[in-house]
């Protein structure tokens, strides 16, 4: 066929966004069947994707091409291989888990036929999942626009997957196949220094997802030595050396292109555990050396980097070494003068509560705030896991603060410190700023006012000025997101009457499963009485339950409406009480009537359903954040779980020596938010162990999130634990003593779970949703370092830690929990001594020994089944002034 574009596209493990991919191609205006090929390079993905190409191949079998590595070889590799067969006049290399707008093709296409002397057209880009908004980069599309880059150099192209290339130019070029990130930004700009010429298209789209689960390629190779080594020499260098065919010096557009990749690099914070001492070196090396190559007014104009680190780079490429070696030389001509509020709510009729940082060169810098006048000498918080580290290095001083500030009518609130004023701006978690202007409590509006917070009686009249006044502006700006928050806000006004003095509680545990705390706390609450209405949040649609269709677009209003088909978890949730699909519009709405957000996963993609437009409603919302925690911590997870982060107003434990390890001043919260009460999911384990189930649950490593299949199989922990899988002789021993054995992976390890290998007397059980009904059928659970051994534990049922190495990204050494002095059972180390205790258990009828029932004892403060009712009571306590 006479095609008029072939994508282009590498795909791995992809099944979950695929469809969308190839549905937004199929269903472009320009007109599929006879003007666009598809050229799908299936990079040897481990999950369904092949199964979901496999159907629409045949669908279209006259438009797709299917190509399948027999090894996981890179997008670069993939794409190279997918050039071998293009048969259009024009090549897009769509990513294949983004999408485009349906116009995007014809609008291409009509405008590359136009202007011949173009070879490369660009759309603009849109985040969508969990960060939205426009690319930094999108003011390039305010008008269709040819660009010379000799002339215009800022108007940089990185985005391969954004563009359309005309194939008889592209045809001499070929992917960097030593790269796995950044191989279309060196050949678009090998391209552009051999011809300079781009357009700009600004009304298709390109959305780029970026849905919060690190599978992006970008995020998962920086945690790779080769993001640092590899990269800099075969991108950065490579285009610079490409730069020396035609250009004397490194042109303009090109040291934009540098530095803007180069600031990905210095913003990651530690590379203690990827690069030896050797190899820092001689990355900061390279850096300094790129930095030769980068004007200061380059640096100066980039457009994403925060003002602390361009200062940071600056100092580097003016003084080098000297200021890595002693940062007390760094640029002095840059000032940092900006405030940012995280936290911001009102306490009581008379007080407000106010965190928040400021970030500058100095490091006595004192925060004061002001209130009509008077000054008030804020308290200092140190959140180490908020300094400012480039590759290790600490750049800048924080003044992390926090204060409780008299408020009454006409109260204007400013900061300062010893040497200025300080201009006031807003951290994502603030309930107030400069879109969503104000936050209302029982008594007073809080108004961003410029730079000072403006207290302003609450009255009908000013409600709905400010109120019309934060849509007008949202109406002027039009910044991505625009259309949900006014939609949002105005179906919020409609319905305030009707929802402002009910109880609403929200419940969740994950988005896809229910079964831990929250869900327990809920059945409790549904089963007394109460004039509080707890409803569950949960996703309605099991996700291997929606059909690939090119309706993909009408599946997501499905859902948004919270129609399609209920899973089977949904209906059983539905018996108990109240639930309301995951992201539905309805939840959405009742969020911002909720009183209290109940969670065992507090983070705020997860708790807010907007979160990506957040920005547009945080002043409705009144709720507060109760943290059920989905195990018990026994170690310092403060880097996650901050007040400047999640905002708590309460957090459950079960024992007083948990309770105390959250005093530890890197959390940052007022001791009486910690409450040990125990947790409701514990009233739902019972000792039901004639099932005779001995349970594999090891916990995860952070280290192996980034790993392709290949690689996972390399490590240490897929072979240890791969060994008791399939050691037949323990297998054998246990099933003629009448136990089963199950494999209850990780969440996490779901997806290398092909892997492992399937004995036939193994039960590998990935479900998420029945930990309890585990724990009451087990007769004894191994595992290495999971939290879920406190559960088990609680029924004195034995335990094992097979600890077979220390490679675990927690601070085991340190913490207030150690496993040989309060663990609940043996720590073993290798898989002999493993074998020997699990026979030695069995032939003792898997009984706890006496040592460990008495330090079960001591640990847990409450042993009844009284927990839900106590968190109840708990939370009916808390203030709800708003």
């Amino acid at each position: 066929m006479d095609f008029k574009f072939s994508v282009v596209m590498a795909v791995y493990n992809k099944e979950k966004y695929i469809a969308e991919a190839l549905d937004s191609i199929i269903g472009q205006t320009l007109g599929f069947y006879k003007n666009i090929q598809m050229i799908l390079v299936n990079d040897n993905s481990t999950d369904n994707t092949l199964d979901v190409l496999e159907r629409y191949r045949q669908l279209w079998p006259e438009n797709i091409m299917i190509i399948s590595n027999e090894k996981n070889m890179g997008s670069a590799y993939s794409r190279n291989v997918g050039l071998e067969h293009v048969e259009g006049k024009y090549v897009n290399f769509l990513d294949s888990d983004d999408y485009v707008s349906k116009d995007a093709f014809k609008t291409a296409y009509d405008f590359l036929e136009e202007y011949y002397e173009v070879n490369i057209a660009s759309i603009p880009i849109e985040y969508v999942g969990v960060k939205r908004g426009p690319h930094n980069l999108n003011f390039k599309f305010e008008r269709r626009r040819i660009v010379n880059l000799v002339t215009d150099p800022q108007y940089i192209q990185l985005s391969g997957a954004s563009s359309f290339f005309r194939y008889e130019r592209l045809k001499d070029y070929r992917f960097n196949e030593n790269l796995r990130v950044s191989e279309d930004a060196l050949l678009i700009n090998q391209m552009l220094l051999d011809d300079p010429i781009i357009a700009f298209l600004p009304k298709p789209t390109y959305f780029y997802r970026k849905d919060g689960t690190q599978n992006s390629l970008i995020t998962s190779s920086a945690s790779t030595k080769s993001y640092f080594t590899t990269r800099i020499d075969e991108y950065f260098f490579k285009l610079i050396e490409s730069t020396k065919k035609n250009f004397k010096e490194v042109p303009k557009f090109i040291q934009y292109v540098l530095m803007y990749d180069l600031q990905w690099i210095v913003e990651i914070r530690k590379l203690d555990k990827l690069l030896n001492e050797d190899e820092m070196k001689t990355l900061y090396s390279k850096i300094l050396e790129l930095l030769t190559y980068i004007d200061e007014d380059v640096i100066f104009k980039q457009l994403s980097i925060p003002a602390a680190l361009k200062a940071h780079v600056l100092s580097m490429k003016r003084h080098g070494w000297d200021y890595l070696k002693d940062k007390s030389v760094a640029v002095d001509n840059f000032k940092l003068n900006t405030l940012f509020i995280d936290n911001f709510e009102f306490i009581n009729e008379h007080e407000a509560y106010i965190s928040g940082i400021h970030t500058n060169f100095t490091g006595d810098s004192e925060i004061l705030a002001v209130v009509d006048g008077e000054e008030y000498r804020t308290t200092p918080i140190r959140y180490p896991q908020r300094d400012n580290l480039s590759l290790n290095f600490n750049y800048a001083y924080n003044h992390n603060f926090r204060i409780t500030l008299p408020v009454a009518d006409g109260s204007r609130i400013t900061f300062r410190n010893q040497n200025a004023n300080l201009n006031i701006n807003y951290n994502q978690t603030s309930r107030l700023n400069e879109i969503s202007q104000f936050k209302r409590s029982k008594d007073y509006f809080a108004v961003n006012n410029d730079n000072e917070i403006l207290i302003v009686k609450k009255s009908l009249i000013k409600r709905l000025k400010l109120e019309f006044a934060t849509i007008g502006k949202m109406l002027n700006r039009r910044d991505q997101g625009w259309v949900t928050g006014v939609a949002i806000r105005t179906l919020y006004l409609v319905l305030y009457l009707f929802y402002r003095k009910k109880r609403i509680w929200l419940m969740g545990d994950l988005p896809k499963a229910a079964g831990d705390n929250s869900l327990a706390l809920f059945k409790y609450m549904n089963s007394i009485k109460t004039d509080v209405k707890p409803i569950f949040i949960l996703e309605k649609t099991a996700a291997d339950e929606y059909e690939y269709s090119v309706s993909s677009r009408f599946t997501k209003l499905k859902r948004i409406l919270g129609f399609g088909k209920s899973s089977k978890q949904f209906r059983e949730v539905q018996k108990i009480g109240r639930v309301l699909p995951y992201r539905s519009l309805k939840h959405r709405i009742f969020t911002l009537f909720a009183e209290f957000l109940i969670t065992s996963h507090p983070d705020n993609t997860i708790i807010y359903p907007f979160w990506g437009n957040y920005k547009y409603l945080s002043g409705l919302a009144k709720s507060k954040t109760v943290f059920l925690q989905h195990g018990v911590t026994k170690d310092n997870v403060s880097e996650w779980l901050n007040d400047f982060d999640k905002h708590l107003s309460m957090i459950v434990t079960v024992s007083d020596r948990e309770k105390e390890s959250f005093q530890h001043p890197d959390y940052g919260y007022s001791p009486d938010i910690f409450k040990t009460l125990g947790f409701p999911r514990f009233d739902f384990l019972e000792d039901n162990d004639e099932r005779k189930e001995i349970v594999i649950m090891p916990s995860w490593r952070r280290q192996l999130d980034q790993l392709s299949a290949q690689d996972f199989v390399k490590t240490n922990f897929y072979n240890v634990f791969n060994e008791l899988l399939s050691d037949d002789e323990l297998i054998d021993f246990i099933t003629e003593n009448g136990y089963r054995l199950i494999f209850k992976p990780h969440r996490n390890l779901h997806k290398f779970i092909e892997a492992f290998t399937k004995h036939p007397s193994v039960t590998f059980d990935t479900d998420l949703t029945n930990f309890s009904q585990t724990f009451n059928n087990s007769s004894l659970i191994v595992t290495d370092y999971s939290s879920i051994a406190f559960d088990f534990a609680y029924l004195k049922k034995p335990l094992i830690y097979y600890q077979f190495d220390d490679n675990y990204h927690f601070d085991v050494k340190n913490a207030y929990f150690k496993y040989e002095d309060d663990g609940f059972g043996p720590v073993i180390r290798t898989h002999e001594e493993l074998k020997k205790y699990i026979v030695d258990l069995i032939k003792n009828g898997c009984e706890m020994e006496d040592v460990y029932k008495k330090r079960v004892d001591e640990f847990f403060k409450y042993h009844d089944k009284n927990n839900s009712k106590r968190v109840y009571e708990a939370i009916l306590e808390l203030d709800r002034y708003y």
